[in-house]
């Protein structure tokens, strides 16, 4: 089952032509001074936004060139991207970046031409409050093991390794599509215990940087392991020769497409929205669901702070197991033994 989410596409090939070649000009400068820095995901999300900005420049702001833009201008930009694209918080919040972004570089490289400019975007355009554009699927333990069930049963080996790692390492799918056969050593344990397993290399994760940020992962060793080893022996009965862990039909190493194609199928087994990131929060939810203490946690995930862990944890007050609720059962117990005296 899809999730299905409002989407309106201005720009266009003809619509790209149109755009001022001044305008095209600072765009590649742009880009190019980014890219000394920062991922090519990176880079190909500012060259989306500001695609978008200048489209809607030729469309309804006579095709003005940049620095010469007036706040009014800018302000009408956004209130375009809420009112007419319906953009949430985060997708508002990606734009006003990339256009502060390009403000910022004005103020670096083109002082000689406009001294007096300055960047207005931060203190002109609000944040937009934050707000969920789709609804949150939060999954419980028997949806899990119902997919499983089903995937193993279908003969869907790797599917179901993949699906053991995501809710056994909160990795995200940017992560998963990383790891290797040789990722997984069983002899690479950690924590108290031995319970998890270290990836003996440490995995691009989503960061600042060309290269982003790189850690470990830790997998919870005796959730995952059945898997791997059913997806192993598949693996070597099929003959791939490619050291990625997981594969496409043509035995080419999977990438993200390849995922959202088993994610749709999964879906629409279930009946409800599956989405990768939906067990990142169903690992740190499980972990916290069992007695797992937030520090361990946030430890584990590589998280610098509790803020995170804030996000990804699901669990609600009314879902959790109180230690001092024996308080208020002993409190009860005492005011009907005294009713019962009078």
């Amino acid at each position: 089952m899809a999730r299905e989410t409002f989407k309106k596409i201005i720009t266009s090939p003809e619509l790209s032509e149109k755009i001022l070649p001044k305008n095209r000009d600072l765009i590649g400068k742009f880009l190019r001074e980014k890219d000394r820095k920062c991922s090519d995901k990176t880079i190909l999300g500012y060259g989306s936004d500001l695609e978008i900005f200048f489209t809607w420049n030729v469309l309804y702001n006579d095709n003005r060139y940049f620095p010469e833009m007036k706040k009014r201008e800018i302000s009408e930009f956004f209130s375009y991207c809420a009112s007419t694209l319906k953009w949430g918080s985060a997708r508002f919040g990606r734009m006003r970046s990339s256009i502060s972004g390009m403000a910022d570089y004005i103020v670096k490289y083109y002082d000689e031409e406009y001294p007096n400019y300055r960047n207005f975007i931060k203190d002109t355009i609000e944040k937009m409050p934050k707000s969920a554009v789709r609804e949150k699927t939060v999954l419980k333990e028997e949806d899990i093991n119902k997919l499983l069930k089903w995937l193993r049963d279908s003969g869907r080996v790797q599917e179901a390794c993949f699906l053991s790692l995501a809710i056994n390492s909160g990795a995200r799918i940017s992560e998963l599509i990383q790891f290797k056969t040789s990722s997984i050593d069983e002899n690479r344990m950690v924590y108290t215990g031995n319970m998890f397993i270290e990836t003996p290399e440490e995995i691009r994760t989503k960061g600042f940087g060309k290269i982003g940020h790189r850690m470990h992962k830790y997998i919870i060793k005796d959730a995952f392991l059945p898997y791997f080893k059913n997806w192993m022996e598949e693996r070597s009965r099929l003959g791939y020769s490619t050291d990625c862990l997981f594969v496409n039909t043509l035995g080419k190493p999977a990438t993200t497409q390849t995922i959202n194609s088993w994610l749709k199928r999964w879906g629409e087994y279930l009946n409800e929205d599956i989405y990768a990131h939906s067990f990142r929060h169903y690992f740190v939810t499980q972990l916290t669901r069992i007695g797992m203490p937030s520090d361990f946690i946030i430890d584990v995930m590589g998280w610098k702070t509790a803020d995170m862990y804030k996000i990804y944890n699901d669990l609600t007050g009314k879902d959790k197991e109180w230690k001092g609720i024996d308080v208020l059962q002993k409190y009860l117990e005492k005011e009907d033994s005294e009713n019962e005296d009078v």
